[in-house]
């Protein structure tokens, strides 16, 4: 399974550079050190340092572009942070936030937030403050223990990029069809996942190339999946399927099909490498 942030290294990459933001610029992974050359200071990194509270001497940092304090017990953040204006990366996944600050909407320059594993997360009351930001492209809500995504997800209009996977989502709301702009959708290992009931929606998707639903133990594929029209990338394994719907094959658009640890036989298996346009690659 190819991790979310993973996915987006490239991404976050050559945006540095229409940033301004030098491939050699130093990651700060302290404190100290950090508020010493204040200025300069585009990266910081202090994921997994045991911090109970967000360090307010961050907000010293006014060039900071790449923040990551993940894996720690922050429950909370401070207003103050809109100060940091130019910060276009935000990690706080593995801690412990219940509710972004209001102040939160007027990072404008915002583009990749990572709310992964807060299970206390006030859903609807963020996603009301995270629509106000203009620029926000990737979000990662994995593990915040979900069982319903409120209809106000609509409000996120120029998400490219969403990571859902580890929560116990069944139906996505009827309103998710508006995220006209989403290419990437991680659900991965969320076994209360309903595909059959969802595949309507995400077909709403032009934007759509790359769908993740492994260890979701799904026995079998919608024929629907084939309405999945810009769909170029799909990952379906370690579940238990058996085999794949023949409108598979109708799939114009598709690149690549990832099947491994499922219940298909090698000859099974075989036959679809044979029957895919050359250009597809199947991976078991």
């Amino acid at each position: 399974m190819m991790n979310f942030k993973y996915i987006l290294i490239t991404m976050i990459m050559a945006s540095l550079s229409h940033l301004g933001m030098a491939q050699g610029a130093r990651n700060y992974v302290n404190l100290s050190d950090a508020i010493n050359d204040h200025e300069n200071v585009e990266w910081l990194t202090l994921s997994n340092q045991n911090l109970n509270e967000f360090p307010r001497e961050i907000l010293q940092l006014n060039n900071l572009k790449y923040l990551d304090i993940s894996g720690n017990r922050i429950t909370a953040l401070p207003e103050e942070i809109k100060s940091l204006q130019n910060l276009f990366y935000l990690d706080l996944s593995g801690n412990e936030i219940s509710k972004l600050p209001k102040a939160f909407s007027e990072l404008k320059n915002l583009q990749h937030l990572y709310l992964g594993y807060n299970q206390s997360l006030s859903l609807e009351y963020d996603i009301e403050i995270l629509s106000e930001l203009p620029l926000l492209k990737a979000l990662d809500l994995s593990g915040d223990g979900i069982d319903e995504l409120p209809e106000s997800i609509a409000s996120l209009k120029t998400l490219e990029f969403l990571e859902l996977s580890e929560n116990r989502i069944k139906i996505l709301p009827t309103s998710f069809r508006q995220l006209q702009n989403l290419k990437v959708l991680y659900i991965d290992n969320d076994v209360e996942f309903d595909l059959d009931k969802n595949i309507s929606i995400l077909s709403d998707l032009p934007e759509l190339r790359e769908l993740h639903l492994e260890g979701d133990r799904f026995t079998s594929l919608p024929a629907e999946i084939s309405n999945l029209k810009a769909l170029e990338y799909l990952y379906v394994s370690n579940n238990r399927l058996d085999k794949l719907p023949e409108e598979v094959f109708d799939m114009r658009k598709i690149k690549e099909i990832h099947v491994s640890n499922n219940r298909m036989s090698h000859i099974l298996l075989d036959m679809y490498r044979d029957n895919l346009a050359p250009t597809v690659k199947i991976t078991f």
